[in-house]
Parts: structure tokens; sequence; C-alpha cells
């Protein structure tokens, strides 16, 4: 299992396609702000990314590729 910190102001997050058929959970941001969480299937980064917009998450999330 991964543990990925979340920052306060993270913005709100999509789900993009990544190199090689994967899809990746990204707010769209650059630098220190930049969250970008790699994951196998659409169904698993589309509920971990509903995760993230409704804020349940307390600054971190763990999430199992």
């Amino acid at each position: 299992m991964a543990l990925y910190k979340i920052p306060k102001n993270a913005g709100n997050f999509s789900v993009v396609t990544a190199v090689g058929g994967h899809y990746c959970v990204w707010n769209r941001k650059t630098g220190k702000q930049q969250v970008l969480i790699p994951l196998r299937d659409r169904r698993r980064a589309q509920e971990v990314c509903d995760k993230l917009n409704r804020r349940e998450h307390d600054g971190q999330i763990e999430v199992l590729q």
C-alpha cells in the first residue's frame, strides 16, 4: 500500500490517462501542491478521485495499487 500526503489547498482532482494505458488521479497543479496518484484501472481511479473531491482524506490517503 502506498501512502500519499494531500496538501490543504489541493483543489479539485480529476482522472487522467497516463503512459501505457494506466490512469492517474491528478489535481492539475505543479510544484509543492501537485498530487499525482497512479492507479491500474479507471474504476479504482474514479473511486479515489471522488473520495478526494469529497475531502474524506484527513491530509493523507492510503491506496492499494
